[in-house]
């Protein structure tokens, strides 16, 4: 492999991987945000049925 396919291949493999992270904050911050509203709902007393 060339030092140029090794830069592209260093790239690519930069982008997937920064990709996998900001999927992984995301799903992070939705799964706190989820598990606070069900907290604070419970709190209030709210039935889980609508």
């Amino acid at each position: 492999m060339g030092f140029l396919e090794m830069l592209a291949h260093a790239d690519w493999t930069r982008g997937v991987r920064m990709w996998i992270f900001v999927a992984a904050a995301l799903a992070a911050w939705e799964a706190a945000y989820l598990f606070h509203r069900a907290l604070s709902r419970s709190a209030e007393g709210a039935d889980d049925v609508r």
